[in-house]
């Protein structure tokens, strides 16, 4: 169970990773070894699982979007060997509600991601497909 000491050390290392434990200490008001025992007990019990740097976009040469895909039927296991036959696609996912897969897709040009589409969309069994792309990512939490 997290105390408030702990969130408030989860608050300040998701913001700022590279903080010293000194300087963190003083923040949360804290000695240095408390600090130190308190993240090591958060790191060994799961709750953080890793330090990132966290890059902006560096290069513009790519396009994201977003495949809405609607099947035919349920479930149609064959799909996901079909998506993942694409290297552009990063990420497929199940969802409940209107619409059954997600995918996430990085190409390097609107060629490619329309011929991606193109291609699943002709995909037997799959009824309707709905592209969205993505303008600009405000944020990214693992």
């Amino acid at each position: 169970m997290l105390d408030a000491k702990d969130r408030q050390i989860i608050a300040i290392l998701s913001k700022e990773a590279r903080i010293p434990i000194k300087t963190l200490a003083a923040r949360i008001e804290l000695s240095r070894s408390a600090t130190s025992e308190r993240i090591t007990k958060l790191e060994n019990n799961g709750t953080i699982r890793g330090y990132r740097a966290d890059i902006g976009a560096l290069d513009h040469t790519h396009i994201s979007a977003f495949l809405f895909i609607r099947l035919a039927r349920t479930p149609m296991r064959e799909i996901l060997d079909v998506l993942a036959a694409f290297p552009e696609i990063k990420r497929a996912s199940s969802v409940s509600g209107e619409l059954d897969l997600i995918v996430e897709v990085v190409a390097p040009s609107m060629e490619v991601l329309n011929n991606v589409r193109d291609a699943i969309a002709s995909t037997e069994g799959v009824s309707d497909t709905t592209t969205t792309i993505i303008l600009r990512d405000e944020f990214h939490r693992n």
